[in-house]
């Protein structure tokens, strides 16, 4: 008797693999039967919904147990590596699959990224494994790392989002309400494009005319664009004093936003 570890099929034979007596000739003409018949039933549509159905109710029933089987299964020693080695072969393939997918699903990238972003901050597991994961990168990959901060940090995008991180952080610690959006301060930089005080386009980043040390505000009137060189050397100081120092004039666009009244 030829023993199988397949189960009991509802709608065709009641014969199940393990109780299949015959020849080894007989069994495999059996099973080529039964396969037949199981492709024939799951090819039909009103079987197709039902199987999708009970897929999707399960899904949802079990979320986390799906999740941590998954996780599991790719963690093992033999599926890292066979993984490993295709993406090595297919580095290309994959590279160009990535881009192609990314042009025609931004918005669904976008909308996606933001509720990963918001269930792994939710979910102690997730935000754990990201982290675990964000230190092998920093420790495997330093280079490649700092090669993407910088060219981020110099994009338009990373400007902005730095710019209105950093000012927050100022903000908070001075007790200063920082009163710019995101649209606010892509002006400020298109109006200025280049740093006021020396004409550098290296590295730029908001600076407060009047210092908020010295009660100068967050406010749109108050900012000018200004090198990563020009700000600190600034710093607090007077702005005429300033630049009396650096034995340059003052800006045109500097005096024009000192002159307008609240």
């Amino acid at each position: 008797m030829l023993k199988g570890n397949a189960y009991k099929r509802n709608n065709r034979s009641d014969i199940m693999d393990k109780d299949f007596k015959g020849t080894k000739e007989e069994y495999v003409k059996f099973r080529k039967k039964r396969n037949e018949a199981n492709r024939r039933y799951y090819a039909k549509p009103e079987v197709k919904i039902r199987k999708k159905k009970y897929k999707r109710e399960y899904d949802n029933k079990n979320k986390e147990k799906i999740s941590e089987y998954g996780y599991k299964r790719r963690a093992r020693p033999e599926t890292k590596e066979r993984i490993r080695k295709w993406r090595e072969e297919n580095k290309e393939h994959l590279i160009e699959k990535g881009k192609e997918w990314r042009e025609n699903n931004r918005e669904y990238k976008r909308k996606s990224d933001r509720e990963y972003g918001k269930r792994v901050r939710a979910d102690p597991i997730f935000h754990k494994r990201l982290l675990k994961k964000q230190e092998e990168m920093r420790r495997n990959y330093p280079e490649r790392i700092k090669e993407y901060n910088k060219k981020y940090h110099n994009s338009e995008k990373g400007k902005l989002k730095y710019t209105k991180h950093n000012h927050l952080r100022l903000s908070k610690k001075y007790g200063n309400e920082f009163n710019l959006n995101q649209e606010e301060i892509k002006e400020i930089f298109e109006r200025d494009k280049v740093c006021v005080y020396c004409g550098s386009d290296n590295n730029l980043e908001l600076d407060h005319i009047i210092p908020i040390s010295k009660e100068g505000k967050s406010i749109f009137k108050n900012f000018v664009v200004a090198c990563r060189s020009c700000n600190p050397s600034k710093s607090n100081k007077d702005v005429y004093v300033w630049c009396k120092l650096q034995g340059i004039e003052v800006p045109k666009i500097v005096k024009e936003l000192l002159s307008i009244k609240d």
